[in-house]
């Protein structure tokens, strides 16, 4: 089977993932929520309904939904969003109850979980063009209260990561309230695009700058890094922004730096193929998701803390990189398909694989974000759909002047 069927199938997969894993019973309050994860099906994120949100813009497009049957589901999960999901001052519950939509346990208030529903709100917004759909989504940007999360740290503004107020909530070591703060170059950079509306122009371009800008070097490249050099850290804004259209106020190009993340990501594992039997230039990728001992964040160099890695290969991350490095993303797809059949089931790539355990290791699972953001990522690559939608539309064209970005020219 050829590469381009490979895709089609694995893009057709993950409409069917998010369909079959998305809460579709229109009489249930938590209608339109989707899984966290197939491990534990009772759990929606509040970050995968965003991917979904976006999923029904590419299945009505391509004809794998009917285009009324997509609208209504749009229009009722955002319903829900506005109705019924848990949120303080317009920041969702990370975890929500499928079936109800309240909080799970004491999970956090996650801005960047919200940042990632929101993308999906602004998307399909964009794209249906319906008065109901524009009506709902306008009060969710609204309601959130990004000033809630700005502080001030040596004359640098910053956002809070999240915030939890029960004092044995998850993340809270002592004291209940805000989580960590967002001062790195990561996943975040939505979150000044959604922000930028809503606060006055100068604090919003102040946060812009308020995160610090890392350099690490790979052949010769100077790259902006992350902390432990996670690839999806690189990919989660990209997945709707068209940074190939952009440089940034600061003249960064960073749809320059995550495809030489991503090279990055490829040569690590190249360089350590003979320590671990699952890498190779064809079977690469360190990321967040399934592993042999569940939930694991591994990464590569450069990064600003050593790298962790356990010879997992996250499957949905090399995926993500096709727009960005399209030779070396069809090599390993084809590979996977064709030799590593064990990755493949009924929705397409599964999550990961590690060969370098006993026996080898193929993941069964399935997460929301990573089908997700795999899903968009093949999407941009065959039709740049999603980053037309998003990037074109108004509050995002708004937020880019604010912030200063400007449109690169035919020489740049």
């Amino acid at each position: 089977m050829d590469t381009q069927t490979i895709l089609q199938r694995e893009l057709e997969g993950s409409i069917a993932f998010f369909l079959d894993f998305t809460n579709r019973d229109p009489h249930s309050p938590g209608f339109g929520l989707t899984v966290d994860s197939t491990k534990q099906p009772q759990i929606a994120s509040i970050a995968a309904t965003g991917f979904a949100l976006t999923a029904w813009v590419i299945a009505s497009e391509r004809g794998l939904l009917p285009h009324q049957e997509a609208l209504n589901l749009t229009r009722g999960t955002l319903q829900t969003l506005l109705q019924r999901a848990s949120h303080h001052r317009g920041f969702f519950a990370h975890f929500l109850h499928m079936e109800n939509a309240q909080r799970w346990g004491k999970c956090e208030y996650s801005t960047i979980d919200t940042a990632l529903c929101l993308n999906g709100v602004i998307t399909a917004a964009a794209y249906f063009q319906d008065a109901q759909i524009r009506e709902l989504a306008q009060a969710l940007l609204e309601r959130v209260d990004w000033h809630f999360i700005v502080f001030e740290r040596e004359r640098q503004a910053l956002f809070r990561m999240a915030y939890n107020p029960d004092r044995d909530g998850d993340y809270i070591d002592d004291q209940p309230g805000f989580v960590s703060q967002w001062d790195m170059a990561a996943e975040q950079k939505m979150m000044y695009l959604q922000a930028a509306t809503r606060l006055a122009p100068d604090l919003a371009r102040r946060l812009y700058q308020g995160f610090r800008r890392d350099k690490g070097h790979w052949d010769g490249h100077e790259i902006i890094i992350t902390p432990g050099g996670t690839l999806f850290v690189y990919q989660f804004s990209e997945a709707w922004l068209d940074t190939g259209r952009y440089l940034d106020p600061n003249g960064i190009d960073w749809f320059n730096n995550t495809r030489l993340a991503a090279l990055a990501n490829r040569a690590f594992c190249i360089a350590h193929a003979d320590q671990f039997k699952t890498y190779h230039a064809e079977s690469w990728g360190l990321s967040a998701g399934d592993s042999p001992w569940g939930y694991e964040v591994a990464g590569s160099t450069p990064a600003r803390h050593e790298p962790q890695h356990s010879g997992t290969v996250s499957i949905y991350s090399a995926l993500s990189c096709l727009p960005f490095i399209p030779e070396e993303t069809l090599a390993m797809l084809s590979y996977l398909f064709h030799q590593q059949p064990q990755t493949w089931g009924n929705y397409g790539f599964f999550d990961a694989y590690n060969l370098s355990v006993t026996p080898p290791w193929y993941s069964q699972a399935l997460y929301g974000i990573d089908k997700g953001c795999s899903l968009l990522m093949i999407e941009n690559y065959l039709s740049k759909l999603v980053w037309n939608i998003y990037t074109n539309s108004r509050p995002i064209q708004d937020a880019l002047h604010i912030l200063q970005f400007t449109e690169r020219t035919s020489t740049q």
